[in-house]
């Protein structure tokens, strides 16, 4: 699939209001992508108190679940959209996390302090970044000595039978959206040369796929979802940094 700029908005929409429609929408269908990869943390580091964020994070879903599993890690959450910020704060009251909260901020100029932050997440979101380098350094940048940052987005070369099945149970509009975001997004072999340009060695990139842990914890959620099969996994890539 040929390569698209990245997108300035979700789903290309200028009405806010209307992007946040078609983002409740497809969260519908990955919603068990959040529980999975917050339950796949502990597989990866001790996450059990520190500093987190959650960048490009959306009305906070991310977030959410990884306060849920370490309620004495501090959680930020960071988007550029403030109505997006706003509506993530009014769900962190209804679901009362007392570790969580949401800043507006630029993955290209993050506030945090250098080697600050134990664990960085993102999901959904390194396709909408302008500039990836630099967004990249930043994050390694904030990250400490022994830090993780555990990053899942689409992937450019996805099997077009899972695109075509996707697409065909989307509603025009939302399709459109989810077809933008796919050719919007990056290949391994293209991330892998932007990581290495910017100096960071200690990462991996690989198909999302989760330990059986993992898998068991979510059975009842992964029986549910709208959108998982056997290729599944090959619609995205998890990018893993350490530090």
């Amino acid at each position: 699939m040929e390569k698209k700029e990245r997108l300035e908005e979700e789903f290309e929409l200028e009405d806010e209001s209307q992007a946040f429609e078609e983002y409740d929408y497809i969260t519908s269908f990955i919603a068990v992508n959040y529980s999975l990869m917050a339950d796949e943390l502990s597989k990866l580091g001790d996450f059990q108190q520190g500093v987190a964020v959650d960048l490009a994070c959306g009305l906070g879903d991310l977030a959410i679940e990884v306060a849920k599993r370490y309620p004495k890690l501090r959680i930020t959450g960071i988007d550029i959209s403030q109505k997006a910020v706003e509506k993530a704060r009014e769900r962190v009251k209804e679901e009362g996390s007392d570790n969580l909260d949401f800043e507006i901020g630029d993955v290209h100029k993050l506030s945090q302090e250098d080697n600050s932050v134990d664990l960085v997440v993102s999901h959904g979101g390194i396709h909408h970044w302008k500039d990836v380098s630099r967004a990249f350094s930043e994050i390694h940048r904030i990250m400490k000595p022994g830090g993780l940052a555990y990053l899942s987005d689409l992937r450019r070369d996805a099997p077009d039978e899972i695109i075509k099945e996707i697409e065909q149970n989307l509603p025009p509009a939302q399709a459109k959206g989810f077809i933008n975001s796919v050719r919007a997004a990056y290949v391994p072999e293209e991330l892998n040369k932007i990581l290495e340009s910017v100096g960071i060695k200690n990462h991996s990139i690989s198909d999302q796929v989760f330990s059986r842990e993992t898998i068991m914890k979510n059975k009842e959620l992964l029986r549910k979802s709208k959108m998982m099969s056997s290729n599944f996994s090959k619609l995205s890539q998890i990018i893993v940094i350490r530090k």
